[in-house]
């Protein structure tokens, strides 16, 4: 079994520490099997079979995107304004004559930048193509939770119907990737004011039967919420709760607009947060009360969202944008700190994903899911400063290798099992071809 040593790091297990100052990771296989100071490198591990010098590096574990449109990355900027429901109609003409070719072109293009980005691991959401993120994504080598997101037709009048064509593309998906632990599938409904109580009751029920996580966007926008409660007199969550799809295998994608009453429910049901900030701010939705979900227990990770909602895959930007707008909305510069941003960057995102057992903390007989940074303090690196630095400061241009499952898939500019270049060429001629296609 290959046994590769990292030596001279700065190693920041997670983010509340352990910080190793001159620490040593050993990976086995695709886990960890020693991390600590290199001083006490015990002798009686294994022999590496390979000794890795990162001069000093910052190694933190691998960066957990919770909600992601990576179908939609080639539309970037096409609609840059207004809120949530004025935003979807201008984009409609952009995105509803999109082919599942469309989507997986696009899904090479978001897996680069994600990469790149840190990311080595997201949660991604499409209509149609329930497998198509996944594919590229295990020959890119990034790790994955991905499906479809079912609409009712009678609301959501574009494009045609997606169920149960999501759960059949699902299933030969699974089929597919069987036995490969980096790639792991939902079903999901895309919203309460896109679905019928029906549809969200049939695909979680699906999901259930599976075994599979379920994966909604819940209270995003003010709207949705007066929709719900004119259609049947409950909050989206109080609604989503009624229909029995709420618990712990339940992935919320923002969250913006919940009561206290709500935050009762989703405390008691097992539920996580999927808290996309930019994508909040930029749609005019507002700021998710992270505070209250984290006061209660309640997981939170963080999404970026899609290139249309957000423009950048960036989770070093929604760090600090989750602790910047909870402190400037309440004027309270104790609202939220770094460390739990990066913690919800981390573990709190694995959490939220159900993979909290395997990724998110740089631990023996965890995932060997990491990032190599190039991160500098004039005063020199401690924890707090490491931490501070990769909220406030820290950019993905710092990015030097990125590791999933003791696999490096990036290194100083250059993916592993791809050629980017190449890929990126393909995109755009393959997106050049469709725009001259279209009427």
């Amino acid at each position: 079994m290959k046994r590769v040593l990292l030596e001279n790091a700065a190693i920041l297990t997670g983010a509340a520490g352990p910080f190793f100052t001159d620490g040593a990771l050993l990976i086995e296989g695709s886990k960890i099997a020693w991390v600590g100071d290199a001083a006490k490198l015990p002798e009686s591990l294994p022999r590496p079979t390979e000794r890795q010098d990162l001069g000093g590096r910052v190694v933190i574990p691998g960066l957990v995107n919770t909600h992601a449109h990576g179908g939609l990355s080639a539309q970037r900027g096409c609609c840059d304004d207004g809120d949530l429901f004025e935003w979807a109609g201008a984009l409609a003409p952009h995105t509803s004559h999109l082919t599942v070719s469309d989507n997986r072109q696009s899904c090479r293009l978001a897996i680069l930048e994600m990469v790149r980005n840190g990311i080595t691991t997201a949660c991604d959401c499409t209509r149609y193509g329930a497998g198509v993120f996944a594919d590229e994504a295990a020959a890119i080598g990034m790790r994955s939770l991905s499906g479809a997101l079912a609409n009712s037709p009678e609301y959501r009048r574009t494009g045609r119907p997606n169920w149960p064509l999501a759960r059949i593309e699902t299933e030969e998906a699974m089929t597919r990737h069987a036995g490969d632990a980096r790639v792991r599938f939902y079903l999901g409904a895309h919203s309460p004011y896109s679905c019928t109580p029906e549809l969200v009751t049939e695909v979680k029920r699906a999901a259930d039967a599976l075994g599979l996580p379920f994966v909604i966007h819940l209270a995003e926008n003010r709207r949705e919420t007066e929709i719900t409660m004119e259609r049947y007199g409950v909050s989206p969550t109080q609604w989503l709760h009624d229909l029995g799809a709420l618990d712990a295998g339940a992935i919320l994608a923002h969250c913006v607009w919940i009561s206290e009453r709500d935050l009762d429910v989703l405390a008691g049901s097992g539920a996580g947060v999927a808290h996309n900030p930019t994508s909040n701010a930029k749609l005019a939705s507002g700021v998710a009360p992270v505070p209250a979900f984290l006061e209660r227990g309640i997981p939170v990770g963080l999404g970026t969202d899609s290139s249309l909602s957000n423009n950048a895959l960036d989770l070093f930007q929604e760090m600090k944008l989750s602790v910047l707008l909870q402190r400037a909305t309440r004027l309270d510069g104790f609202a939220m700190n770094a460390e739990q941003a990066f913690a919800m960057a981390t573990s709190g995102g694995a959490r939220v994903l159900g993979w909290g057992a395997d990724i998110g903390t740089l631990a023996p007989g965890m995932e060997a899911d990491l990032v190599v940074l190039d991160l500098h303090h004039p005063l020199g690196l401690t924890q707090d400063r490491v931490v501070s630095d990769l909220v406030y400061h820290a950019r993905p241009s710092q990015v030097r290798a990125v590791i999933v499952a003791g696999d490096p898939i990036y290194e100083n500019g250059r993916f592993a099992r791809v050629d980017s270049e190449a890929l990126l060429a393909e995109a755009r001629a393959h997106f050049s071809l469709s725009e001259r296609n279209q009427p």
